[in-house]
């Protein structure tokens, strides 16, 4: 068998999409599921998804890789039992700023540091020393008092951290733009995911991504927290309704071991949604027998996923306090799930990076980066794109072997 073969790409053509499902194993799969016991339709499901390449190890998050292979292999007996190495998120990287809601990013840091049992590591980006300029010259004094007051910064909150979980807490000043230095950061780091906030920039609202969330996003190679304001108290401010959008693909599946988790953390409750995508009438779709046929498409797509619901509801059901399952009609997927996630009140919503029309060019999918910009809630995206290096070569990125001259470590 050749690479391209098992790999669904080439030499050349590095980020082809994985191979598609051939339709004699879709239906093996929906045969499987149709079997007696939720068990042994989950491992039929997970062979197939590992043998037939539906989703390559490299493109999953660690979490799902880990959690599939222990399922398949009988190492674990259910497909969301808990990993002593915390789902694969082991080093949080926390994006602070010294901003309002840099509050809201320490709760759910500390959030992700117990659930996970994950180290953290708090980075702050001061302005590069060009920009402390009095007279046409380099103010170095100036630049100096900015370093040492960013200093100051990080080691409080590092006492602040350290007093709320048991996990270590390390700190990094870094000198430069903020987007650059914290993809540089996580990178050399290896971190698992990134925490920030969004909407803390002048004229940024609690529905919009500041600029640097913005850039950051663009180019993310590592799974993202993106916290919004809160007013509330912290203990207010943990999860008690997650809602986990899921479109049918092993894509989007992957994201339900680290949702159970966060669910499990504050004994929250779990929603999981499917939107059915409704044709409606153009130019092209016009006639009564097309809209018609249309129409019918949907409703038994309708159908065929409040199954798929309910069978993934049945299987999870005896790890977390409470599921539901919602499936809707909408032309616009991303916005029925904004509708969704304020009508059922979900204070975060957990889901991969791509679904099922997986563009590997693009580092979030469009349902992905809709949710991210307009919902007012904390999202949380596990990149599925994990393949070192990949993400930053589309930027034209490269990655630092050494400080640059001026940047700041410690």
């Amino acid at each position: 068998m050749t690479l391209r073969a098992v790999t669904g790409r080439t030499r050349e053509h590095r980020w082809r999409r994985p191979p598609t499902c051939p339709l004699a194993t879709r239906e093996a799969v929906r045969r499987a599921r149709a079997a007696p016991g939720p068990s042994l339709a989950l491992e039929a499901v997970a062979r197939s998804a590992l043998d037939r390449f539906l989703i390559p190890a490299r493109f999953m998050p660690l979490s799902a890789a880990n959690d599939l292979n222990q399922f398949v292999t009988g190492q674990s007996p259910t497909l969301c039992e808990p990993d002593s190495r915390g789902h694969g998120i082991r080093n949080v990287l926390v994006c602070v700023d010294q901003s309002p809601i840099c509050d809201a990013v320490l709760f759910y840091a500390v959030f992700l540091s117990k659930a996970f049992a994950s180290g953290l590591t708090l980075l702050h980006v001061t302005p590069p020393q060009a920009d402390h300029v009095t007279h046409g010259t380099p103010d170095a004094f100036a630049w100096e008092i900015t370093k040492q007051e960013g200093l100051a910064y990080l080691k409080r909150l590092q006492a602040q951290l350290a007093s709320q979980t048991d996990q270590r807490v390390d700190i990094r000043l870094e000198q430069g733009q903020p987007s650059v230095r914290i993809r540089a950061v996580a990178r050399e780091l290896g971190a698992d995911i990134a925490v920030l906030g969004a909407g803390s920039e002048s004229g940024a609202t609690a529905w919009t991504l500041g600029t640097t969330a913005q850039q950051l996003l663009a180019h993310a190679e590592c799974s993202m927290l993106v916290a919004r304001p809160s007013s509330g108290r912290p203990e207010a401010m943990a999860p008690k309704r997650v809602l986990v959008p899921l479109d049918g693909s092993v894509r989007t599946e992957s994201a339900l071991p680290t949702a159970i988790r966060v669910a499990k953390a504050s004994d929250a409750e779990v929603l999981l949604a499917h939107v059915v995508v409704e044709q409606r009438s153009s130019g092209v779709l016009h006639t009564p027998e097309d809209v018609a046929l249309a129409g019918e498409l949907a409703t038994h797509l309708e159908s065929e996923a409040r199954t798929y619901l309910e069978h993934l509801r049945a299987t999870l059901a005896p790890d977390i306090v409470s599921l539901r399952t919602s499936v809707l009609r909408h032309a616009d997927p991303g916005q029925c799930l904004c509708e969704l996630a304020e009508s059922e009140q979900a204070d975060m919503v957990v889901l991969s990076a791509h679904g099922t029309t997986c563009n590997p060019v693009r580092s979030f999918g469009s349902v992905t980066t809709h949710l991210l910009t307009y919902l007012p809630v904390p999202v949380v995206v596990l990149q599925d794109l994990t393949e070192p290096g990949a993400v930053a070569s589309r930027a034209g990125l490269s990655r630092p072997n050494r400080p640059r001259p001026g940047e700041l470590r410690q």
